[in-house]
């Protein structure tokens, strides 16, 4: 039997859209911080709002765009959130004050959540349901190398103070991206003579999906545990007097994701999921565990490996789970759920992580996150049995 085809034009394009979207916000979110108390000449407590600002905006608009992607025009959408994006990134030069500058995070952050809950909605749609698992895991393979290559440009040019040529490239990218967006076919545009032309009253069914829920659950409690190394692992490193090792920590991180990302979703597809997250779920926490003992160069990579290859192989796998656990016309509600969880867990565990750093040490956070991981890989046990358990029952019952 012949697979189906996953590497299509549009398929192509939505992926290097994505991995655009997230050059941009990388670049930025490594600049700005720089620009904000350098140039802007802002207090050091203005920086944590460059991007609290920003994920607060995506994550309040991504459920109402997950309701527009469902019943819209997706390619509309695509289109016109790329404009948006676009233009917010035409703006960062004018930005001469914090006030200025954090206003325009919210706009932009509005556009970021939209465009990425519609690209998010279209690469699984237009992806064969038999390898959605593969093809999800090289979609989100362009936000890895987004996140390797977004702050090592940025904090290049805000190094010599290239504050505007670093807004100019994220200029150019987001008008490729604008060009892209025209070129890809949306899947299911005959929606808008369907759905939408039906006026329905508000409700909350429309902004969240209950099947989707306990799998967006367990990405939030994930990303718990990772915001303790996105956000504190620099910090930690240098109370260990190992500065360097903590940016090579992130390249270690990135390479392992490289290698495992093409195999760990194919692997999904065909053996199942459960075969790939529960192996995931323990290197990740064993990572997590060598971090927190971490006191020579080899620990700190030898993690750097360990959760590139766990909480990097399972993001996307969780990620085709809450898209399969719902209807199809329901996929960008599910979509918007995901990432937003994804949001939610890299902003709230940071905040609370870094309570617990400050009264028991960086070290204790990487013991905490190895609970957290341990409280998802029970909760996806639950959630495993109860499918398997509901699948199972109709059989029995048609005896």
């Amino acid at each position: 039997m012949e697979k189906e085809k996953l590497w299509t034009k549009d398929y192509l394009s939505i992926t290097v859209l994505s991995f655009f979207i997230f050059l941009a916000f990388y670049v930025l979110l490594a600049v700005l911080p720089l620009y904000l108390v350098g140039t802007l000449k802002a207090g050091t407590d203005k920086v944590g709002l460059i991007l609290t600002t920003f994920l607060l905006a995506a994550i309040l608009i991504r459920p109402f765009a997950g309701q527009w992607v469902s019943k819209g025009s997706q390619k509309k959408i695509l289109i016109y959130s790329a404009l948006a994006f676009f233009a917010g990134t035409m703006l960062y030069p004018f930005a001469t004050n914090i006030w200025v500058l954090l206003t325009l995070r919210v706009f932009h952050g509005i556009t970021f959540g939209i465009i990425t809950t519609v690209k998010g909605t279209i690469c699984a749609e237009i992806i064969p349901y038999s390898r959605r698992g593969e093809g999800l895991s090289f979609f989100s393979l362009a936000m890895s190398l987004a996140m390797v290559f977004g702050p090592y440009i940025g904090l290049k040019l805000a190094n010599v103070n290239a504050y505007t040529l670093s807004f100019i490239i994220c200029m150019v990218i987001s008008a490729v991206n604008v060009v892209l967006a025209f070129f890809i076919r949306g899947p299911q545009e005959t929606k808008e003579s369907g759905l939408s032309t039906e006026k329905s009253k508000f409700s909350w069914n429309d902004l969240f999906d209950k099947n989707a829920a306990p799998f967006a659950f367990a990405t939030f409690i994930l990303a718990c545990a990772y915001s303790g190394v996105s956000a504190f692992l620099a910090l930690y490193a240098q109370s260990l007097g190992l500065v360097e090792t903590a940016s090579t920590f992130f390249m270690v991180y990135a390479v392992f994701i490289l290698i495992c990302r093409p195999f760990t979703g194919r692997w999904a597809d065909r053996l199942g999921t459960k075969v790939i997250i529960y192996p995931c779920l323990i290197l990740f926490a064993v990572g997590m565990f060598l971090l927190s003992q971490a006191h020579s160069n080899a620990l700190i990579l030898i993690a750097g490996a360990l959760i590139g290859i766990g909480y990097g192989s399972v993001t996307p796998i969780f990620q085709t789970q809450t898209i399969s656990s719902v209807e199809p016309h329901r996929v960008g509600i599910a979509n918007s759920l995901f990432f937003n969880s994804m949001d939610a867990g890299m902003a709230i565990g940071a905040y609370v992580l870094g309570i617990i750093a400050t009264g028991a040490g960086y070290s204790s956070i990487y013991l905490v996150g190895v609970g957290l991981i341990v409280v998802a890989g029970l909760q996806y046990l639950v959630l495993a049995n109860k499918k398997e358990a509901v699948q199972v029952e109709p059989s029995l019952t048609g005896k």
